[in-house]
């Protein structure tokens, strides 16, 4: 009895490997080629320019004005000593 289930499973598992390994080789369909929409002198240019980035719509904040090194230090130091912060140096 046992050796049958063990034949059963075994015949199930080939059988299940063998559908696996059959699909998508039935139809190989190759890529399509690249086809470009700008010539090579476009792309040369558009390379040769460079981006500017503006502020707008980055999600990076404006550079504020009138803050030092030190005020943005004793600001974190304080935060950390109330608990605000999760890390920092006390």
């Amino acid at each position: 009895m046992t050796r049958k289930l063990v034949v059963i499973a075994a015949l199930g598992a080939l059988a299940t490997a063998g559908a696996h390994a059959f699909q998508g080789e039935q139809y190989p369909i190759p890529p399509t080629p690249f086809e470009s929409s700008q010539s090579r002198a476009q792309v040369q240019a558009q390379a040769q320019a460079a981006p500017v980035y503006t502020n707008g719509g980055t999600g990076v904040h404006a550079p504020t004005q009138g803050t030092d090194r030190a005020e943005v230090k004793a600001q974190a130091l304080t935060a950390t000593r109330n608990g605000q912060a999760e890390y920092g140096e006390m």
